[in-house]
C-alpha cells in the first residue's frame, strides 16, 4: 500500500488539481439554513488551526522541545539515525504547515448579507458534539449517506449544520437515516465481532458503500455531521481536498467537545467500542482471506485514516490515531497468528522430508509446502500493512502536540513491542520509547515508564543497547522528576534493572539514597529497592565472615527471649545501620547545610530541635517493610551491647578470643552508625506504642510475642536510662534517647504502684541530663519529658521535686553572677562569662515553661550580696538589651541572654496572672501592696523592653523578640482585665456590691503609649520590606499622610541573595516571612485586645499601615491581618483577651487547687498562632449574639487632644534616637528608673565588679547603631 500525505493547508496547486466532488457550497448552504443565521457563525471567520489549541501546549515550544529531546537521545553512531531525522523533519514540517494561518473562506452574499458582520464570541457553553441537530424538515429529501444521488439532494445534505450549542454536550448515537454502521458500532448493542461480520457481508454486496458507510462512521466518530459519498471513494485522488472541505465545515461549528475525550456518562465506552469494531474489522477480513486478496480495500481505508491523522483539527487528527493505532493492533495479533502458523508448518515440512520410505508422503508434503508459501505471502502482506500504518501514522503523531494522543501512541506501541518482540523489539521502534522519557506532560512519561517496566520484566537480558542508552535518564527521572506519580513509576523500572544487575553502583547509590526523600509516596515505592539492597549487603557480610558454617558457629542459636546477647539478626542490624549512614553522610556532603544561629533559636524562629529528620522519615516505611525495625527491643539490645570489650575475653581459650574478634569485626557499630540506629529505635518505640489514633492504624501490627502495653512500658522505662548512661554524653545522641521518653504511656505507672520507683529512676537520669548539658535540644526534650510527667496526677509530686532541685542549681549559679557582676550593664562580661549567662537563663526559661514558678523567682535571697528576688534579677538582665555600642563579637551571645531572660519573665507574668484570674474567680481579696509590687515589676519589664526595641536602628532578631513580648505582655494583663470586667458584671446583675473589689488591679491595664506607634510602624515596614525583597513582591503605594517608599528597598541585598544557594535562599524567605508573620500576629492580639492603636490622636494609624499590603506577601500574612477586619472586629474585639480566662467554675475551681499545668496565655514564642486560633473559634462560638465589646476607633481621637503639648515655632534640637532623654521626650520612660535595685548603693569598682566606683548615671546617652 503507498502512503500519501496530505497537504495540511489548502493552496492552488492542491486545490485545482482535486476532481469534482460534491462539496458545501455557499448556495446550498443558504438553503439548508434557518432565516436568521447563529451569531456566532461570521462570514470571515478564520479557521481552525493549530493556534487554537494554545490552552494545552504552544506549538512551538512543543516542537523545539521534541527536536532538543531528539538530539540530546540520539547517539551519533546511531544507524537509525538518520531514518528518525527524517521522521521528524516529516513531523515539523506537518507542525510548521498547521502553524500557518488559513485563508478565510469566502462566503457568497445571501439574503442576511446586508447585516453587519458579527464578531465571534467563545461559547459561553459547551457545545455540542454530533447528532445534536432537529431533524430536517419532511419537505426536506434526506439521502442516505452511501447513495450517489442528484447534486441537488447532496446539497442539501450537507447544509445540514448542527444548531447552537446546548449548555449540556451529549453524544446522539441516532443519526437522520436511522440505521448505518455508526448506530450498529454504538446502539445495536451487538458486539463488536458480529458488526464486524455483518459489515463484511455489506462489503461482498457493494464494496463502494460499504467502504463509504465506513468512513462516515469515522467521521461521525470524531463529531462531524457532514459525509461522504460514494463518487469520494470512488476518487481516492480527491481524499484530501474532501476532507478539507470537511474540516472546513466543521471549524466553523466551533465545535470543542468530541466523543473520544466528551466527559458524558453515555461516552465513557465509546472509545471501547470504537476499538473494538476495527479491531474485529481486521480479523474478520484476515479470516476471510480478504486482507490478501483484495489490497484495494485496506489501499483504501488507510488512505482515508492516514489523512484524516494528520488533519490540522483535533477531532479528526485524534479520532483518525485511535483508529489506525487499533488496527495496528490488530494487524500485530494477526501477525502472531501467522508466524505460528508458519512455525508450525515449516516443522510439518521438516517432518515429512525426513521420513524415508513407504512412509514418505509427497502429495502431503506438496499440500504442507503450498500452504506454508501462502502463509509466508500473507504474512508479508501483513507486515506492508503494519509498516505502512506505522510510517504514515505513528511517526508523525507520537509527537503530537496533544498529549493524549501522544499517550495513545505509547501505549500502542508497547504492546505491539510486547506481541510481537520479532518485529518490535528493534532499536528503530524501541528509540521511540526512549524519546518519549522526555516527553512535557507526565502522563505520557508515566506510560512510558509502564510498558517499559514489563518490556523489561520479561526481556531486559535482549535490550542492553537500549538500556544502557536510557539508563540514566531513567535514573534522572526517580531522583528529579516533577511529578510524583512519574517517579514512583521509575522507581519500579529501577527496581527490575537492579534485579537484571543492569544498574552502576552508583547509581544504586542513587535510588537508595529516595529512603530520605521528602516525599512519603516516593520513599514508600523505593522500600522494595532499598530492602534489597540491604540484603545484597548481608549476604556481602556473611561472605567476609566465613560462610553461613562460619555465622552458625559464631552465634549458635538464638534464645527467643535474651536480646541482648549477641545473636544472628545482629548481622541485619549492622548492614541496615551501615546502608543508613553511608546514604546520609552523601546527602550531607552534597547539601552541606550550617547549623541555626543560636540568636535564632533564642528567639524562636527556629526550633531548637528538628521534629523529624531525614533517618526518621526513612524509619517510618522501613517500619512497615523490615521486621528488624519493627522489634524495637532487638535493636536497644544491639545498642546497649559493649561492642568494644568481652567480660570473658581474659578467661577464654585463643580460639574463643578469636570468635569474639571476628564477630566484633562484623558487626560492632562505626561512626555514625549508633546514632542512626538510635533515631531508627526512636521511630519504631514511637510507631509500636503510640495510640492507635495518633498513627496511621496500618503501620501498627500486634507484636508476634504478645507482649502487653504494660511490659512494654515498663520495659521502655527500664532500657531508658542505661542508654542515657551510655549516650548521654554525646548531645545529639542524648536528644534522641530522651524523646523516648514521650512515647510511655504513663497511666501504667499510675496502675502500677509498685513500679513507681522505676520511673523515678528515670526522672533522674532525666534531671541528670538537664543539669549536665547546656545543649539546646537536650534541654527541650528534657523540659519536654518533665512536662509530660506533670500531666499524670501520680507522679506531679515526684516531677515537682525534681524540678524543685533544678530550680535550686540555676538560681545559685544566678545569683553567683549577681554578686560577682552588674547584671544590667551591657558589655561588662568577656565571652566566657556572657554565654555561661545565657546558658543559666535558658535553663531557668526552660523550667518557668514547665510548673508555675512564682514562689521560686519571688523569694527573697539568702547570701549576702544578692538579697533580690530572682525575677527581679532577670528584669535587670533584660536591661542588657540596651544596644549603645556594637561589639560583633558579643552582640550574639548579649542578645541571647536578653531574650532568655525576656521569656523567664514572660512566664512569670503568665503564671502571676493564672493566679490573679483564679483568686478574682474565687472571690478572694488582693491587697494593694502585691498589686503594687506587681505594677511596679510590670513597668520595669515594660522600660526595657521598650529600651531594647528602641536602641537598635535596624530590624534585628532581638529588637523583634522585643516587640513580640511588649504586645504579649499587654494582651496577658489584658485576659486579668477581661475576668475582672466579666466578675463586675456579673455582680451588678445579682445586686451585690463588687464593683470596686479589685480596683487595686486597675493601674495593670494601661495600654502601649500612643507615642511608641511610630516606631512599631517602622519596625513593621522594616519587617515587611525585608520579606518584600526576598521574595522579589511590588509594594503599594503609601497613603498621602503616610511615608513614601524607599526608592532601593530592592537593591539593598540584591548582591548578597545572588551569592546564595536555592536552599539557603528559600530558606532566609521562610525565616523573613516567620518573622513577619510572628510580628504581625503579635500586633492583631494586641489591637484585638484593646491594648495597642486604641487610643491617642492617631488611633488606627497601626492598623491602617498593617493592612496596605495585606493581599500582596503571601496568604499567611493574608489571613492573619484579616482578623484586623471591622466587621470581625466587632464579632470578636475581645475574643481574644478573653480566651485565656473565661472557664467554666468547675475548671476554675479545679485550677485553683494547685494544677497549674500551663501558664495564663500562649503569649510567649508561637503563642500568636495559637492564641488567633482561639480567637477565631471564640469567633466562631459568639456568631449571631453581637458585639463582645465596643468597636475599636479608628479615626482621630480628640478625647487626649488636650495632652498634647503645643509646637513652638522653633522647636528645640530632638535628642538622639534611643537614648534616655529621647525616650523621655516621648512619653516612653518616667523620670526616674523604673528597675528595681535593691544594690543601688553599693559602689562599683568600675569595670563592672560591684565593690567601688561610681554607678552609671542614669541620664547616660543610650548610642543607637
Amino acid at each position: 500500500m503507498t502512503s500519501i500525505r496530505q497537504p495540511l493547508m489548502e493552496t492552488s496547486e492542491n486545490t485545482n488539481s482535486a476532481t469534482g466532488s460534491p462539496a458545501p457550497a455557499s448556495s446550498a448552504r443558504r438553503s439548508g439554513r434557518v432565516t436568521k443565521p447563529p451569531a456566532k457563525f461570521t462570514p470571515d471567520a478564520p479557521l481552525a488551526t493549530k493556534r487554537k489549541r494554545a490552552p494545552d501546549h504552544d506549538d512551538d515550544e512543543e516542537e523545539e522541545g521534541d527536536d532538543d529531546d531528539d538530539a540530546e537521545n540520539e547517539s551519533p553512531d546511531d544507524p537509525e539515525g538518520n531514518a528518525a531525522a527524517s521522521a521528524d523533519e516529516d513531523a515539523d514540517a506537518d507542525d510548521s504547515a498547521a502553524d500557518e494561518p488559513r485563508p478565510p473562506r469566502r462566503k457568497k452574499p445571501s439574503a442576511s448579507s446586508s447585516q453587519p458582520a458579527k464578531q465571534k464570541k467563545p461559547a459561553a457553553k459547551k457545545p455540542k458534539i454530533n447528532g445534536d441537530a432537529p431533524p430536517a424538515p419532511e419537505s426536506a429529501s434526506v439521502e442516505p449517506a452511501g447513495s450517489t444521488g442528484s447534486p441537488a439532494a447532496e446539497s442539501v445534505h450537507a447544509a445540514r449544520l448542527p444548531s447552537r450549542p446546548k449548555k449540556t454536550v451529549r453524544i446522539a448515537i441516532a443519526r437522520r437515516d436511522g440505521d448505518g454502521l455508526y448506530a450498529d458500532v454504538f446502539a445495536s448493542g451487538d458486539s463488536s465481532d458480529k458488526v464486524a461480520t455483518e459489515w463484511y457481508h455489506k462489503y461482498q454486496a457493494d464494496d463502494t458503500l460499504a467502504v463509504t458507510d465506513l468512513v462516515n462512521c469515522i467521521l461521525m466518530a470524531a463529531g462531524c455531521d457532514q459525509h461522504v459519498t460514494a463518487d469520494d471513494i470512488r476518487d481516492p485522488e480527491n481524499c484530501q481536498n474532501r476532507l478539507a472541505d470537511l474540516q472546513n465545515v466543521y471549524a466553523e461549528e466551533g465545535i470543542t467537545d468530541y466523543p473520544l475525550i466528551s466527559r458524558a456518562k453515555s461516552s465513557r465506552s465509546f472509545r471501547d467500542l470504537l476499538i473494538g469494531f476495527f479491531r474485529s474489522l481486521v480479523t474478520v477480513i484476515h479470516e476471510t482471506d480478504v486482507l490478501y486478496k483484495d489490497a484495494s480495500l485496506m489501499e483504501n481505508i488507510a488512505r482515508w485514516v492516514a489523512s484524516m491523522s494528520s488533519s490540522t483539527l483535533r477531532p479528526f487528527r485524534h479520532t483518525a490515531t485511535t483508529v489506525a493505532l487499533a488496527m495496528e493492533a490488530s494487524l500485530v495479533e494477526v501477525a502472531k497468528k501467522l508466524d505460528d502458523r508458519i512455525t508450525k508448518m515449516t516443522q510439518q515440512v521438516e517432518a515429512e522430508k525426513s521420513r524415508k520410505g513407504k512412509n514418505k508422503n509427497k502429495d502431503r508434503l506438496v499440500a504442507i509446502q503450498k500452504n506454508l508459501d501462502e502463509a509466508n505471502e500473507n504474512r508479508k502482506i501483513c507486515q506492508e500493512q503494519i509498516s505502512d500504518f506505522f510510517e504514515t501514522v505513528f511517526v508523525h503523531r507520537y509527537r503530537d502536540i496533544d498529549p493524549k494522543i501522544r499517550t495513545e501512541c505509547v501505549e500502542a506501541l508497547g504492546s505491539w513491542i510486547w506481541q510481537l518482540p520479532t518485529i518490535f523489539m528493534e532499536p528503530e521502534y524501541l528509540r521511540y520509547l526512549g524519546w518519549m522519557l522526555s516527553d512535557v506532560m507526565p502522563q505520557t512519561r508515566q506510560e512510558v515508564l509502564k510498558q517499559l517496566a514489563r518490556i523489561f520484566k520479561r526481556d531486559a537480558e535482549k535490550l542492553g543497547h537500549f538500556i544502557d542508552r536510557f539508563r540514566p535518564r531513567l535514573v534522572e527521572m526517580a531522583t528529579k522528576d516533577s511529578d510524583v506519580s512519574v517517579r514512583v513509576a521509575a522507581i519500579a523500572v529501577t527496581q527490575i534493572l537492579k534485579d537484571t544487575g543492569s544498574l552502576d553502583p552508583d547509581e544504586v547509590d542513587a535510588i537508595g539514597r529516595l529512603i530520605f526523600d521528602s516525599e512519603l509516596r516516593v520513599r514508600r515505592a523505593v522500600i522494595d529497592f532499598f530492602a534489597g539492597c540491604v540484603n545484597d549487603s548481608i549476604e556481602s557480610k556473611i561472605d567476609d565472615i566465613g560462610g553461613a558454617d562460619a555465622v552458625e558457629e559464631l552465634f549458635g542459636d538464638d534464645l527467643e527471649e535474651d536480646y541482648f546477647s549477641p545473636r544472628r539478626d545482629w548481622i541485619s542490624i549492622k548492614c541496615l545501620a551501615e546502608l543508613l549512614a553511608n546514604y546520609d553522610a552523601q546527602l550531607e556532603e552534597e547539601n552541606e547545610t550550617e547549623p541555626p544561629r543560636g540568636l535564632d533559636v533564642a528567639v524562636e524562629i527556629v526550633q531548637a530541635v528538628a521534629p523529624e529528620t531525614r533517618i526518621s522519615l526513612a524509619s517510618q516505611v522501613l517500619y512497615e517493610k523490615i521486621d528488624h525495625v519493627k522489634n524495637w527491643e532487638l535493636l536497644s539490645g544491639y545498642l546497649l551491647y559493649d561492642h568494644t570489650t568481652s567480660s570473658k575475653s581474659k578467661s577464654a581459650s585463643r580460639g574463643k578470643s578469636s570468635n569474639e574478634s571476628a564477630l566484633r569485626n562484623a558487626v560492632a557499630p562505626m561512626g555514625k552508625e549508633e546514632s542512626v540506629l538510635l533515631e531508627v529505635l526512636s521511630s519504631a518505640v514511637k510507631l509500636s506504642l503510640t495510640p492507635a489514633t495518633e498513627v496511621d492504624r496500618s503501620r501498627r501490627k500486634p507484636r508476634a510475642d504478645g507482649e502487653s502495653p504494660e511490659d512494654s512500658a515498663v520495659h521502655l522505662a527500664t532500657i531508658i536510662p542505661r542508654l542515657l548512661k551510655k549516650y548521654g554524653a554525646d548531645a545529639s545522641t542524648a536528644v534522641v534517647v530522651l524523646r523516648l521518653e514521650h512515647y510511655l504511656d504513663l497511666d501504667i505507672f499510675q496502675q502500677l504502684r509498685q513500679d513507681s520507683s522505676t520511673y523515678t529512676r528515670l526522672l533522674d537520669e532525666i534531671c541528670t541530663q538537664f543539669d549536665r548539658h547546656v545543649d539546646r535540644g537536650v534541654l527541650a526534650e528534657a523540659a519536654a519529658a518533665l512536662l509530660h510527667s506533670r500531666k499524670y496526677d501520680e507522679l506531679e509530686e515526684i516531677t515537682d521535686a525534681k524540678i524543685a532541685d533544678l530550680w535550686q542549681a540555676v538560681i545559685n549559679a544566678l545569683r553567683h553572677f549577681d554578686k560577682t557582676y552588674e547584671l544590667k550593664l551591657r558589655g561588662n562580661l568577656d565571652e566566657p562569662a556572657i554565654a555561661e549567662l545565657g546558658h543559666i537563663l535558658l535553663k531557668a526559661s526552660k523550667l518557668a515553661s514547665i510548673a508555675n514558678c512564682i514562689d521560686v523567682l519571688e523569694a527573697e535571697g539568702q547570701s549576702e550580696g544578692s538579697e533580690a528576688p530572682a525575677i527581679d534579677l532577670l528584669i535587670q538582665v533584660v536591661h542588657r538589651g540596651c544596644l549603645d555600642q556594637v561589639d560583633e563579637a558579643l552582640d550574639d551571645l548579649e542578645d541571647e541572654a536578653v531574650s532568655f531572660a525576656a521569656k523567664s519573665c514572660q512566664f512569670y507574668f503568665m503564671w502571676k496572672v493564672r493566679n490573679l484570674i483564679d483568686s478574682v474567680q474565687a472571690g478572694v481579696e488582693i491587697t494593694s501592696a502585691d498589686a503594687e509590687k506587681l505594677d511596679s515589676r510590670r513597668d520595669a519589664f515594660q522600660a526595657n523592653l521598650i529600651r531594647t526595641l528602641s536602641s537598635r536602628g535596624t530590624n534585628d532578631d532581638l529588637r523583634l523578640f522585643a516587640t513580640g513580648g511588649l504586645c504579649d505582655l499587654h494582651v496577658v494583663f489584658a485576659s486579668l482585665r477581661q475576668n475582672v470586667a466579666d466578675l463586675n458584671q456579673q455582680g451588678a446583675a445579682d445586686g451585690a456590691r463588687g464593683g470596686g473589689k479589685y480596683a487595686v488591679l486597675d493601674p495593670l491595664y494601661n495600654t502601649i503609649q500612643p507615642k511608641l506607634i511610630d516606631e512599631l510602624v517602622d519596625i513593621f515596614d522594616a519587617a515587611e520590606r525585608a520579606y518584600a525583597r526576598c521574595i522579589k513582591r511590588g509594594l503599594n503605594e503609601p497613603a498621602e499622610d503616610e511615608d513614601p517608599l524607599d526608592d532601593d528597598q530592592f537593591s539593598d541585598d540584591d548582591n548578597e541573595d545572588d551569592e546564595l544557594s536555592p536552599t539557603e535562599k528559600k530558606g532566609k524567605e521562610l525565616k523573613t516571612e516567620r518573622a513577619l508573620c510572628e510580628l504581625a500576629g503579635k500586633f492583631v492580639l494586641a489591637i484585638a485586645a484593646k491594648m495597642l492603636d486604641n487610643t491617642g490622636p492617631i488611633a488606627g494609624k497601626l492598623r491602617r499601615r498593617m493592612l496596605r499590603n495585606q493581599n500582596k506577601l503571601g496568604h499567611n500574612l493574608k489571613e492573619t491581618l484579616s482578623y484586623l477586619d471591622e466587621a470581625k472586629l466587632r464579632d470578636k474585639a475581645g475574643a481574644a483577651a478573653a480566651a485565656g480566662g473565661r472557664k467554666k467554675a468547675g475548671a476554675a475551681a479545679a485550677a485553683s487547687r494547685g494544677k497549674g499545668k500551663q501558664p495564663a496565655s500562649t503569649a510567649s514564642g508561637s503563642g500568636s498562632t495559637a492564641a488567633a486560633n482561639a480567637a477565631a473559634a471564640k469567633k466562631k462560638n459568639n456568631r449571631g449574639r453581637g458585639p463582645l465589646s465596643a468597636e475599636i476607633v479608628v479615626g482621630d481621637d480628640t478625647s487626649d487632644e488636650d495632652d498634647i503639648e503645643d509646637i513652638d515655632d522653633d522647636p528645640e534640637p530632638e535628642p538622639e534616637e534611643g537614648t534616655a532623654e529621647d525616650l523621655r521626650r516621648r512619653g516612653l520612660m518616667d523620670g526616674e528608673d523604673p528597675i528595681i535595685d535593691d544594690d543601688e548603693d553599693d559602689d562599683d569598682d568600675g569595670g563592672g565588679r560591684k565593690g567601688g566606683g561610681d554607678n552609671m548615671d542614669e541620664d547616660d546617652p543610650v548610642i543607637g547603631d
